[in-house]
């Protein structure tokens, strides 16, 4: 009987690691036991807490590398790899101003009518490169530098000065760097209030309108300064420095490196965040509303993990058997809440 409990908690904890390896009917029938759920829940959050104590981190180089043979072998697929981090919409409520009345709901992301293309063009000799909703890209740049591009982001540089004293970029969006070194030319992202130096380093940098900005540091130095405040920092590699909707500046240790750069590997990662920032990821990624009926719920914490490349039903059907409450995808829109 012992033996029988270990192994369905085996199995869920599978389950509730990676979903999408099981079916419909697998996932219903594991969760409906809701004490082997419970205790699984238990086992994978003190799990992931020893995790961001204790793990090492990544090796940069080799992920990279991984990144470039898939990105070799799927180059004629529109979308290559999926995005992230990872990460919190919490702060959204408060940034945009209002909330839309939507199927009685609160509507906390809006989809857009955008064209599914990647657009790369040399205006006065800005190069911009505009990545859109649920594509991401890898670019290089003049000096060698790599950079992925999440969903609905934009990098631009002047092509005439990169490189001449800095080499300056702006990024509005995500974006994976993985900067040549170059201590005669320091490599300089502009985003926002921010402004982030460095000289040969990886990082990922997150900067949408209805967030707050976290820049990660995977390997080197990173020197993070508000254009506001002309105040500034240096945070070291496992260190992510956050600019506050109240604009103020802080760093903190984060060793889980995982959460915040899993979408250059084509995944969704949450680890204990609000069902509302994960909503929002999804949104961006599949370019749809999301409405809460059940405005609690907003703040519900999960962890899940999912591959971009499932459809989005099956997503909202995953979700169901983790979340506490109805999650529902109909006409373009993801409703919680009856």
């Amino acid at each position: 009987m012992k033996q029988k409990f270990e192994d369905k908690l085996d199995r869920m904890l599978e389950a509730l690691e990676h979903p999408s390896s099981f079916t419909s009917e697998e996932l219903e029938y594991l969760f409906s036991d809701k004490e082997c759920l419970e205790n699984a829940r238990a086992i994978l959050y003190a799990k992931e807490a020893l995790a961001r104590k204790y793990v090492s981190m990544p090796d940069v180089n080799k992920e990279w590398e991984a990144f470039a043979r898939a990105h070799k072998k799927h180059s004629k697929i529109p979308v290559i790899i999926g995005l992230s981090a990872a990460v919190a919409c919490i702060v959204l409520c408060f940034l945009l101003g209002h909330w839309e009345k939507v199927y009685g709901g609160l509507q906390v992301f809006e989809a857009k009518q955008v064209a599914h293309t990647i657009k790369q063009e040399i205006v006065n000799g800005m190069m911009t490169i505009y990545i859109p909703r649920g594509m991401q890209k890898e670019v290089k740049l003049p000096d060698g530098t790599r950079v992925i591009l999440n969903a609905e982001s934009q990098l631009t540089y002047n092509t005439d000065q990169f490189g001449q004293k800095k080499r300056i970029v702006t990024l509005k969006g995500e974006g994976l760097f993985d900067v040549v070194k170059d201590s005669l030319h320091p490599f300089v992202v502009q985003s926002g209030h921010l402004s982030t130096q460095v000289l040969g380093t990886v990082f990922n940098l997150r900067s949408y309108e209805e967030e707050e900005m976290k820049i990660t540091l995977l390997s080197g130095s990173l020197k993070v300064v508000s254009l506001q405040k002309k105040n500034g920092l240096l945070i070291k590699p496992g260190e992510q420095a956050v600019f506050s909707d109240k604009q103020e500046l802080y760093a903190f240790e984060t060793l889980q490196a995982k959460e915040f750069t899993s979408w250059t590997e084509g995944s969704f990662y949450f680890d204990d965040e609000t069902l509302m920032s994960i909503l929002c990821e999804l949104g961006r990624w599949y370019n749809v509303n999301v409405v809460f009926k059940n405005r609690e719920a907003m703040n519900y914490r999960l962890h899940f993990k999912a591959s971009r490349k499932e459809s989005l039903s099956s997503i909202v059907e995953l979700l169901n058997y983790v979340s506490k409450s109805a999650i529902a995808f109909s006409d373009n829109t993801i409703i919680v809440g009856k």
